[in-house]
């Protein structure tokens, strides 16, 4: 898993690097904001866990109206079972494909796609080990306002988490905003 995904991003890196064009159309920035997180695969109907997440991004340019959006992010996740609260604290790692403008000067709006690699920091509250790695789908939709944005995206966990017998799933909706430098 980790050999694929650090080939994937080499790839990446050398199709931006063979596009001058594409450095010109290169930034970045940070953002933070809210997760309510929950899990597929429980018995129960399990409740909301609510944790921040926070990182930073970058976006590169590959043409009109098109971007590929790399972003390192701190992502509380989890649910809440009837006996407690079970956190689970990850790095994300989405490679994002944005569509839509990219003007730092004005308004745009734009949408985001592509696949997520967790890796895990701390858990508490969980019967079973939990797995190191987590795969999931992102899908969302921005606006930004000069330098500033708000974000919203669903993270769908693709594999399950969890050592044990159950097959429990991420399930993230997110709410951020941020500056684009």
């Amino acid at each position: 898993m980790r050999k694929q995904f650090v080939v994937s991003g080499l790839a990446l890196l050398l199709v931006l690097a063979s596009s001058p064009a594409a450095w010109a159309q290169v930034g970045g920035g940070i953002k933070a904001g809210v997760n309510f997180a929950q899990v597929s695969g429980a018995d129960d109907e399990p409740g909301r866990r609510v944790g921040a997440i926070a990182g930073g991004f970058l976006t590169f340019g590959i043409g009109s109206g098109l971007a590929v959006q790399p972003e390192v992010l701190f992502s509380m996740q989890g649910t809440k079972f009837d006996v407690g609260t079970a956190k689970a604290d990850y790095v994300q790692i989405p490679v994002l494909l944005r569509i839509g403008s990219n003007s730092k000067a004005g308004a745009s709006v734009y949408g985001l796609v592509g696949p997520s690699v967790s890796l895990w920091i701390r858990d508490e509250g969980w019967t079973d080990d939990l797995k190191h790695t987590d795969v999931g789908l992102v899908v969302g939709a921005g606006v930004t306002v000069s330098r500033l944005l708000i974000e919203a995206r669903y993270t769908a966990g693709l594999t399950g988490f969890s050592k044990g017998t159950a097959v429990y799933k991420h399930r993230v909706f997110s709410l951020l905003g941020g500056l684009h430098f």
